[in-house]
């Protein structure tokens, strides 16, 4: 269903006539306007193709197993009782006290033995520091970078605690001029990095300063194949040999706003795209290569390239600067400086991230790169699975301004849906599917997609739908809340539109809209405690066939809108994705892709009939292969799946209430 071409850019119009002296002309300017917003959109649907790579099925992710045991992230901020010399939080910091709260923070979370020993072989182990480091006149502690107290003191923990240790402390600036570690102008020398090369504290420990964005010859082509994300740069990055050649990497960004949500452990990563090959800046490019794309045709590819960048190499370990701590934006502005004075730290990089936001008083599920991330396996984004040690959330926790971009301003709309068939239509008003305000669709029955999830907040169904004009289509969730309440329904649209929530209709609405941003409106709610029914229902005459949704706490004012409700969870399958339900059936297909036998392992919480089948992409039944009885534990079955025609599968197994699904490639 998917094209193979980018489609042309879109584009600006600008609908405020501002030029108009008399009041008699306001009522023409108003219907040149609507006018002028009608052929908008027709010129926009004429121009807008399917764009590739901008939704995947659900199951062709590595969707993170949660672990057998929750993950520990540890929390000292500078008062922790067993620290040497606590301070109170709003006190200027001395290096002793800054290395006491690391070493403090390695050790609640289980120490590093099993991350830097066991790497370990010939007496020999590499470590690589990737600190933040984003510009070229800002002191350490303002925020911006990351504290050097912090690289110093993971640097001496570390040179000290393992012998035959290599560090290397990297960063690939953003700006050329500012990334050479020996340079008395350079980025490195603000912040204080360069002084680490002469101080004594770090006397007989084998360590350096290393450029990430050069030189060229030392760039490395890494294709990550099916586990990239981000399709325009075909799921391929060139990257500096050294970091690949690492045997530990250890994530060390200070804690801040950012247009993304917030940088922290995993959005550090984006540090790591060398200016050489991607230029200065690295959104530009170079003569020979576009840079790092970012926005294409109105989709933001940010989320998509941070995650490819940090399975590059992968990151063993977190530790996260929250020092002092930015609101609203990455860079110090005299006035957005939040001091925590605190120190994160643990070895899952999407549950410490998971902690940050919280910490910053933003819902996890609202930064699209830490759910990304728990997507293709980087971690657990899950709180049932996430142990927090030493101090509490709620006792650290602060209220942040969050950025005024675009992607920061609002947190994360709902991306992953089942989608219905295009049925043949353009009025709103006609049920195409039978009392269709009470419908639940089951992925793949009754000609209803497996979960799909894509990867922009506007759901680009252009692209999904091959962009079919006439039509009618439906896309349906689920999604928990922990209270009944009510909420804001944050909602974007460009044709007509009809949400349904429980079985009532919540929002409609018809007519052409430009649909420039996120959202177009807010509209209050009410939710109940537990599991609430999403229908949405849209029609696809003339405009891009795209819409947005998230469902937002009330906030008191601008400045903390547009967060989804806490702890609420969207999900696609009824009554299975309680966090229990998640271990209560795992399953795996490999080898992935096959072109002869198939094994399907999967694990029983308990002893029940269980049923295997595999699905086409139409949703058609091509073979059942098991249905009896199957114990409890870790199960096994083999088959050839060589005699089906080459594409994508899906696996299905069901066992009592429970239900897991995994793609499968025949080549």
């Amino acid at each position: 269903m998917q094209g193979a071409s980018l489609p042309a850019q879109r584009k600006n119009f600008d609908l405020m006539k501002n030029n108009r002296k008399r009041a008699k002309s306001v009522r023409i300017v108003l219907g040149l306007i609507v006018v002028a917003a009608v052929f908008l959109d027709l010129t926009i649907a004429h121009e807008t193709a399917v764009m590739e790579g901008t939704y995947r099925l659900e199951s062709e992710f590595t969707s993170c197993i949660p672990p057998a045991t929750a993950t520990n992230v540890a929390i000292v901020p500078s008062d922790y009782s067993t620290l040497h010399s606590p301070t109170a939080r709003t006190n200027s910091l001395s290096y002793d006290q800054v290395e006491d709260m690391v070493r403090k923070a390695i050790e609640l979370q289980g120490g590093l033995d099993d991350v830097i020993l066991d790497k370990n072989k010939d007496g020999k182990v590499t470590v690589m520091l990737k600190p933040n480091i984003v510009e070229k006149n800002t002191p350490s502690g303002w925020g911006t970078n990351t504290d050097v107290r912090v690289i110093k003191a993971l640097v001496k923990i570390i040179g000290d605690h393992t012998a035959g240790v290599k560090i290397y402390v990297a960063e690939g600036c953003p700006r050329s001029g500012y990334d050479d570690p020996t340079s008395t102008t350079s980025s490195w020398e603000a912040s204080g990095y360069r002084a680490l090369l002469t101080d004594s504290h770090l006397s007989g420990i084998d360590f350096e300063l290393l450029n990430l964005n050069q030189p060229y010859s030392d760039l490395i082509e890494v294709d990550l194949g099916d586990a990239g994300t981000a399709a325009p740069h075909n799921y391929t990055y060139m990257i500096h040999k050294k970091e690949l050649e690492a045997d530990v990497y250890i994530t060390v960004p200070v804690l801040k706003i950012h247009g993304t949500g917030i940088t922290s452990g995993i959005k550090n990563q984006i540090g790591t795209a060398p200016g050489a090959y991607y230029g200065y800046n690295k959104c530009v490019g170079t003569s020979y290569y576009g840079g790092l794309v970012h926005n294409v045709d109105q989709r933001c590819w940010t989320t998509e390239e941070i995650i490819d960048l940090c399975q590059c190499a992968g990151i063993d370990f977190s530790v996260i600067d929250a020092i002092m701590c930015l609101e609203r934006e990455k860079t110090y502005k005299g006035d957005n400086q939040v001091r925590f004075n605190t120190i994160i730290a643990g070895k899952d990089p999407v549950a410490v991230d998971h902690v940050c936001a919280k910490l910053m008083c933003l819902n996890p599920d609202d930064v699209a790169h830490i759910t990304l991330a728990e997507k293709v396996g980087m971690g657990t984004n899950d709180p049932e699975f996430i142990n927090v040690v030493g101090a509490s959330i709620n006792d650290v926790k602060k209220k942040v301004i969050k950025s005024s971009s675009t992607d920061g301003e609002f947190g994360q709309g709902n991306r992953t849906w089942l989608l219905s068939q295009a049925f043949s239509g353009d009025d709103i008003s006609t049920e195409y599917i039978e009392n269709e305000a009470n419908f639940e669709p089951e992925a793949l029955k009754e000609s209803w997609s497996a979960p799909v999830y894509f990867f922009d907040d506007r759901l680009d169904l252009t692209s999904y739908y091959g962009g079919e004009k006439g039509i009618v289509t439906y896309a349906f969730t689920y999604f928990s809340s922990p209270e009944t309440k009510e909420a804001e329904m944050w909602i974007g649209y460009d044709e007509d539109i009809k949400v349904y929530i429980n079985g009532e209709e919540a929002f409609s609405a018809t007519g052409l809209n430009v649909f420039s941003g996120l959202y177009l409106k807010k509209k209050s709610i009410n939710i109940k405690q537990g599991q609430n029914t999403l229908l949405v229902k849209t029609v696809q005459k003339y405009g891009l066939h795209e819409f947005s949704l998230n469902i937002c706490d009330f906030a008191s004012t601008e400045q903390y809108e547009g967060n989804r409700v806490a702890d609420m969870k969207f999900y696609t399958t009824k009554a299975v994705n309680t966090t229990k339900n998640k271990l209560d059936l795992r399953m795996n297909c490999y080898p992935n892709p096959t072109d002869d036998l198939a094994r399907i392992t999967y694990f029983l919480s308990e002893s029940g009939n269980t049923r295997i089948k595999v699905y086409d992409m139409n949703g058609k039944v091509v073979r059942s292969l098991l249905d009896e009885i199957v114990p409890a534990g870790q199960n096994e079955l083999t088959w050839n799946a060589g005699d089906l025609n080459p594409g994508t599968y899906i696996c299905e197994v069901c066992s009592g209430k429970y239900r897991n699904t995994k793609s499968l490639v025949v080549r």
